[in-house]
């Protein structure tokens, strides 16, 4: 998926908080959900906003609640992190709203393998789950991505 916006002077080719977009984290429109994160800029479908940035795990009995899975042996936890904006997205499952944003592995399935028998340092976790907008996204709209099945069975 590539950007729709390539010139886009209103996003910063900088990163905040692992995201290049201008978001503010205030309590989320999902009731006993705590915080969320909003717009304070449209947001277009297809635009990448940043990275989900984590520690790698291998232990699928130590995962935390913000665990991303990247397949059945790998996943990026933020819990041990300095936690990234990603991290304040909350899941629209179960309620009246709905998920806007995707994630997807940056990386390919034989890397994804390579990692689970090599040393992992050899890989930068930043560049491994992208963000991107799968809808268009009006300044003040909250974030909202999936969480997974794996979070939702954990219950």
């Amino acid at each position: 998926m590539k950007n729709k916006r390539q010139n886009n002077k209103n996003v910063s080719e900088k990163f905040h908080n692992n995201l290049k977009v201008n978001l503010e984290i205030r309590p989320s429109q999902i009731p006993s959900s705590g915080n969320g994160l909003f717009t304070v800029e449209p947001i277009y479908r297809g635009d990448f906003l940043g990275y989900y940035e984590a520690h790698w795990s291998f232990d699928k009995k130590t995962q935390s609640n913000y665990s991303f899975d990247v397949n059945n042996k790998i996943w990026l936890d933020v819990n041990l992190h300095n936690k990234p904006y990603s991290a304040m997205m909350n899941d629209a499952f179960r309620t009246d709203y709905h998920n806007n944003i995707e994630a997807i592995h940056l990386l390919t399935e034989k890397e994804r393998n390579i990692i689970t028998k090599k040393n992992c340092k050899l890989y930068d976790s930043n560049k491994m789950v992208g963000i991107y907008a799968i809808e268009d996204i009006n300044v003040g709209d909250e974030l909202f991505f999936s969480y997974g099945d794996f979070y939702w069975k954990s219950w």
